[in-house]
Protein backbone atom coordinates (compact mmCIF):
# COMPACT_ATOMS: atom_id res chain seq x y z
CA UNK A 1 0.00 0.00 0.00
CA UNK A 2 2.78 2.35 0.88
CA UNK A 3 4.39 1.69 -2.54
CA UNK A 4 1.14 2.42 -4.37
CA UNK A 5 0.74 5.66 -2.50
CA UNK A 6 4.26 6.75 -3.42
CA UNK A 7 3.65 6.02 -7.09
CA UNK A 8 0.45 8.01 -7.14
CA UNK A 9 2.17 10.91 -5.42
CA UNK A 10 4.97 10.92 -7.89
CA UNK A 11 2.66 10.82 -10.86
CA UNK A 12 0.66 13.75 -9.52
CA UNK A 13 3.78 15.77 -9.32
CA UNK A 14 5.04 14.85 -12.86
CA UNK A 15 1.71 15.07 -14.64
CA UNK A 16 0.16 12.54 -16.97
CA UNK A 17 2.50 9.80 -17.92
CA UNK A 18 3.43 9.62 -21.65
CA UNK A 19 4.60 6.53 -23.34
CA UNK A 20 6.56 7.04 -26.62
CA UNK A 21 6.95 4.20 -29.02
CA UNK A 22 10.38 4.01 -30.42
CA UNK A 23 11.40 2.11 -33.52
CA UNK A 24 13.34 -0.66 -32.07
CA UNK A 25 13.87 -2.36 -35.40
CA UNK A 26 11.12 -4.90 -35.07
CA UNK A 27 9.23 -5.72 -38.29
CA UNK A 28 11.79 -4.35 -40.84
CA UNK A 29 15.38 -5.22 -40.53
CA UNK A 30 17.94 -2.71 -41.62
CA UNK A 31 19.20 -3.68 -45.11
CA UNK A 32 22.94 -3.97 -45.43
CA UNK A 33 24.57 -1.63 -47.93
CA UNK A 34 25.10 -3.11 -51.40
CA UNK A 35 28.49 -4.63 -51.96
CA UNK A 36 31.01 -2.45 -53.67
CA UNK A 37 32.05 -3.89 -57.04
CA UNK A 38 35.70 -3.64 -57.93
CA UNK A 39 36.42 -1.39 -60.88
CA UNK A 40 36.39 -3.26 -64.20
CA UNK A 41 39.59 -3.08 -66.20
CA UNK A 42 38.69 -2.77 -69.90
CA UNK A 43 40.14 -5.48 -72.13
CA UNK A 44 42.21 -4.92 -75.27
CA UNK A 45 39.11 -4.82 -77.46
CA UNK A 46 37.45 -2.23 -75.20
CA UNK A 47 40.59 -0.12 -74.90
CA UNK A 48 41.03 0.02 -78.71
CA UNK A 49 39.28 3.06 -80.11
CA UNK A 50 36.52 2.47 -82.61
CA UNK A 51 38.41 3.22 -85.81
CA UNK A 52 37.26 0.36 -88.10
CA UNK A 53 36.14 2.82 -90.74
CA UNK A 54 39.51 4.55 -90.93
CA UNK A 55 41.35 1.19 -91.09
CA UNK A 56 39.23 0.04 -94.06
CA UNK A 57 39.79 3.32 -95.86
CA UNK A 58 43.53 3.04 -95.29
CA UNK A 59 43.56 -0.50 -96.69
CA UNK A 60 41.72 0.59 -99.84
CA UNK A 61 44.13 3.47 -100.36
CA UNK A 62 47.11 1.14 -99.93
CA UNK A 63 45.73 -1.31 -102.51
CA UNK A 64 45.13 1.50 -105.01
CA UNK A 65 48.69 2.76 -104.53
CA UNK A 66 50.12 -0.73 -105.06
CA UNK A 67 48.12 -1.20 -108.26
CA UNK A 68 49.26 2.15 -109.60
CA UNK A 69 52.88 1.36 -108.76
CA UNK A 70 52.66 -2.01 -110.54
CA UNK A 71 51.12 -0.38 -113.61
CA UNK A 72 53.86 2.26 -113.73
CA UNK A 73 56.56 -0.42 -113.42
CA UNK A 74 54.98 -2.45 -116.24
CA UNK A 75 54.82 0.56 -118.56
CA UNK A 76 58.43 1.50 -117.85
CA UNK A 77 59.57 -2.10 -118.41
CA UNK A 78 57.71 -2.22 -121.74
CA UNK A 79 59.42 0.88 -123.07
CA UNK A 80 62.82 -0.28 -121.83
CA UNK A 81 62.46 -3.67 -123.55
CA UNK A 82 61.28 -2.04 -126.76
CA UNK A 83 64.24 0.31 -126.74
CA UNK A 84 66.63 -2.61 -126.23
CA UNK A 85 65.06 -4.56 -129.10
CA UNK A 86 65.30 -1.57 -131.41
CA UNK A 87 68.94 -1.07 -130.49
CA UNK A 88 69.74 -4.71 -131.20
CA UNK A 89 67.95 -4.58 -134.54
CA UNK A 90 69.87 -1.47 -135.49
CA UNK A 91 73.16 -3.30 -134.92
CA UNK A 92 72.25 -6.33 -137.06
CA UNK A 93 73.13 -5.72 -140.71
CA UNK A 94 70.28 -6.26 -143.13
CA UNK A 95 71.15 -8.64 -145.94
CA UNK A 96 70.12 -7.37 -149.33
CA UNK A 97 68.13 -9.91 -151.32
CA UNK A 98 69.85 -11.08 -154.44
CA UNK A 99 68.18 -10.87 -157.79
CA UNK A 100 65.98 -13.85 -158.76
CA UNK A 101 68.34 -14.82 -161.54
CA UNK A 102 71.39 -14.89 -159.32
CA UNK A 103 69.55 -16.85 -156.63
CA UNK A 104 68.40 -19.48 -159.10
CA UNK A 105 71.93 -19.86 -160.49
CA UNK A 106 73.35 -20.35 -157.00
CA UNK A 107 70.65 -22.78 -155.88
CA UNK A 108 70.44 -24.82 -159.08
CA UNK A 109 73.50 -26.99 -159.79
CA UNK A 110 74.48 -27.94 -163.30
CA UNK A 111 72.35 -30.99 -164.10
CA UNK A 112 74.51 -31.82 -167.10
CA UNK A 113 77.34 -32.62 -164.72
CA UNK A 114 74.99 -35.02 -162.94
CA UNK A 115 74.10 -36.79 -166.20
CA UNK A 116 75.98 -40.04 -165.33
CA UNK A 117 74.10 -40.38 -162.03
CA UNK A 118 70.78 -39.64 -163.76
CA UNK A 119 71.43 -42.24 -166.47
CA UNK A 120 72.30 -44.83 -163.84
CA UNK A 121 69.06 -44.09 -162.00
CA UNK A 122 67.01 -44.45 -165.19
CA UNK A 123 68.56 -47.86 -165.89
CA UNK A 124 67.77 -48.92 -162.32
CA UNK A 125 64.15 -47.82 -162.82
CA UNK A 126 63.92 -49.99 -165.96
CA UNK A 127 65.29 -52.99 -164.08
CA UNK A 128 62.76 -52.51 -161.27
CA UNK A 129 59.96 -52.33 -163.81
CA UNK A 130 60.97 -55.68 -165.25
CA UNK A 131 60.97 -57.24 -161.77
CA UNK A 132 57.18 -56.82 -161.39
CA UNK A 133 54.84 -58.93 -163.54
CA UNK A 134 51.75 -56.93 -162.58
CA UNK A 135 51.34 -53.80 -164.78
CA UNK A 136 50.32 -51.58 -161.85
CA UNK A 137 53.31 -52.62 -159.73
CA UNK A 138 55.65 -52.22 -162.70
CA UNK A 139 54.47 -48.65 -163.39
CA UNK A 140 54.83 -47.66 -159.71
CA UNK A 141 58.33 -49.18 -159.58
CA UNK A 142 59.37 -47.31 -162.73
CA UNK A 143 58.32 -43.92 -161.38
CA UNK A 144 59.81 -44.54 -157.93
CA UNK A 145 63.07 -45.36 -159.69
CA UNK A 146 62.94 -42.00 -161.51
CA UNK A 147 62.40 -40.22 -158.16
CA UNK A 148 65.51 -41.91 -156.79
CA UNK A 149 67.43 -40.90 -159.92
CA UNK A 150 66.40 -37.25 -159.43
CA UNK A 151 67.47 -37.37 -155.79
CA UNK A 152 70.91 -38.68 -156.82
CA UNK A 153 71.43 -35.70 -159.12
CA UNK A 154 72.45 -33.49 -156.18
CA UNK A 155 69.62 -31.00 -156.57
CA UNK A 156 67.74 -29.86 -153.47
CA UNK A 157 63.98 -30.18 -153.55
CA UNK A 158 62.11 -26.94 -152.91
CA UNK A 159 60.09 -26.46 -149.75
CA UNK A 160 56.83 -26.27 -151.69
CA UNK A 161 57.75 -28.94 -154.25
CA UNK A 162 56.19 -32.37 -154.19
CA UNK A 163 58.40 -35.37 -155.00
CA UNK A 164 56.66 -35.69 -158.38
CA UNK A 165 57.24 -32.02 -159.25
CA UNK A 166 60.87 -32.31 -158.22
CA UNK A 167 61.36 -35.42 -160.38
CA UNK A 168 59.80 -33.75 -163.41
CA UNK A 169 62.01 -30.69 -162.96
CA UNK A 170 65.19 -32.78 -162.84
CA UNK A 171 64.47 -35.58 -165.34
CA UNK A 172 62.73 -33.28 -167.84
CA UNK A 173 65.66 -30.89 -167.74
CA UNK A 174 66.29 -31.98 -171.32
CA UNK A 175 63.24 -30.65 -173.05
CA UNK A 176 63.04 -33.34 -175.77
CA UNK A 177 61.89 -35.93 -173.21
CA UNK A 178 59.54 -33.79 -171.11
CA UNK A 179 56.50 -35.36 -172.81
CA UNK A 180 57.61 -38.91 -171.97
CA UNK A 181 58.30 -37.92 -168.35
CA UNK A 182 54.79 -36.52 -167.95
CA UNK A 183 53.27 -39.56 -169.65
CA UNK A 184 54.91 -41.88 -167.14
CA UNK A 185 53.85 -39.57 -164.30
CA UNK A 186 50.23 -39.66 -165.48
CA UNK A 187 50.20 -43.46 -165.51
CA UNK A 188 51.75 -43.52 -162.03
CA UNK A 189 49.20 -41.10 -160.56
CA UNK A 190 46.23 -43.01 -161.99
CA UNK A 191 47.49 -46.22 -160.43
CA UNK A 192 48.83 -44.80 -157.17
CA UNK A 193 46.20 -42.21 -156.27
CA UNK A 194 43.12 -42.89 -158.41
CA UNK A 195 43.09 -46.59 -157.59
CA UNK A 196 42.92 -47.61 -161.24
CA UNK A 197 44.34 -50.99 -162.20
CA UNK A 198 46.85 -50.69 -165.02
CA UNK A 199 46.52 -52.82 -168.12
CA UNK A 200 49.13 -54.47 -170.25
CA UNK A 201 48.77 -51.60 -172.71
CA UNK A 202 49.57 -49.16 -169.90
CA UNK A 203 52.63 -51.21 -169.07
CA UNK A 204 53.82 -51.03 -172.68
CA UNK A 205 53.24 -47.27 -172.75
CA UNK A 206 55.22 -46.83 -169.55
CA UNK A 207 58.03 -49.00 -170.87
CA UNK A 208 58.30 -47.01 -174.11
CA UNK A 209 58.32 -43.73 -172.15
CA UNK A 210 61.11 -45.02 -169.93
CA UNK A 211 63.16 -46.11 -172.96
CA UNK A 212 62.76 -42.65 -174.51
CA UNK A 213 63.84 -41.01 -171.25
CA UNK A 214 66.92 -43.19 -171.11
CA UNK A 215 67.79 -42.34 -174.72
CA UNK A 216 67.30 -38.64 -173.99
CA UNK A 217 69.99 -38.70 -171.31
CA UNK A 218 72.64 -40.46 -173.39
Amino acid sequence: MVLLVLIMAASSVQGTARFELRDVGWGTAEQPPPPTMPPMTPGPAAQRPANDGSDAAGTVVMIILLVLAAAIIAVVAFFVVRAIVRALRARVPVARPASPGAASLEAEPDLEKAAPAIRQGIRTAADRMDDHPEPSDAIVAAWVGLEASAADAGTTRGLSETPAEFTVRVIAHRQQISGEVRTLLGLYERVRFAGRAATDADRVTARLALVAIEEGWR
